[in-house]
């Protein structure tokens, strides 16, 4: 048999037994990992699940090596993606997951070893065998990294859309006639999340005259300034009456330097001043 062979029929040999003992080699590496003094634990993630994606890990790896998979790139770059997003949801931390890598190098290549010896494997057979291993574990990480940060970039979007959904509240005072109370700074993003939860929010509470109280609110740029003049255009359009009040100098030089047209908006100087047009309370 010539060494070539030799090699080819050590490598096979070799993904198979760690194909086979995938859930041996997968306990010990886990108990390396809790046992260091490193370790925290994540109580989102269940054990069963972290050995269930180890196993799996462990055995796409074994195939790999055999041969067993087409495109071990492949499959092995869906699995990074996949235990990624699963670990932004189980809130794991990124740092923590990286380091988790130098354990299962360690406790794969201590399986290849003893098994090698049993074996007698050549060193060559050895390095042929670290040419398929290593660049797939290296795919995992990369994989696994990049799908970490993207689904928690897309999370945490997410939570800041939320919270600025929950910043436009309309405010029913009576039938057909609310408040939204605008409050902190007004960035462009915020300004389109207000023009579109405040549309959302008019017609499903049947909205027919809305103040916009601007008191809470210093500075807006240009950008914004166009946003909520949009808003009383469209809100225009769909019959529902606005009032602006408690426009500071800023937002009133802001809106003049727009040539921007107050002529059919009502503005009045605060919140009491629009409300008792509505029948609340007396401006003496």
């Amino acid at each position: 048999m010539d060494l070539q062979m030799k090699q080819k029929l050590d490598q096979i040999e070799i993904g198979k037994k760690i194909t086979e003992n995938a859930e041996h080699i997968a306990q010990k590496i886990i108990s390396s990992i809790h046992n260091s003094e490193t370790y925290v634990p994540i109580h989102h993630r269940g054990n069963d699940q972290e050995l269930v994606t180890s196993i799996e890990f462990i055995r796409l790896l074994g195939e790999g090596i055999a041969g067993t998979i087409g495109d071990s790139k492949h499959t092995i770059t869906e699995w990074g993606e996949k235990v990624g997003m699963l670990a932004v949801h189980s809130g794991e931390p990124l740092d923590k997951s990286i380091e988790s890598t130098s354990y299962y190098r360690t406790g794969i290549w201590d399986f290849i070893k003893e098994e090698g010896s049993l074996q007698a494997m050549t060193s060559e057979s050895v390095l042929n065998i670290s040419t398929t291993i290593n660049p797939m574990i290296d795919y995992a990480v990369q994989a696994f990294s990049k799908s970490y940060v993207n689904n928690y970039r897309e999370m945490a979007e997410q939570f800041h859309h939320s919270l600025q959904e929950l910043s436009v509240p309309v405010v029913p005072l009576f039938p057909g006639v609310a408040v939204l109370p605008v409050v902190g700074e007004v960035d462009t993003n915020r300004a389109k999340v207000l023009l579109e939860s405040t549309l959302q929010q008019c017609v499903e509470s049947e909205i027919t005259s809305l103040v916009i109280d601007l008191s809470g609110v210093s500075y807006i740029d240009t950008m914004v300034a166009h946003r909520i003049f949009q808003l009383v255009s469209t809100l225009k359009l769909l019959g529902v009456k606005t009032t602006l009040t408690g426009l500071s100098p800023e937002i009133a030089q802001t809106s003049i330097s727009l040539n921007l047209d107050f002529s059919e908006i009502t503005i009045k100087g605060n919140l009491l001043q629009a409300l008792a047009d509505f029948g609340y309370g007396k401006i003496n």
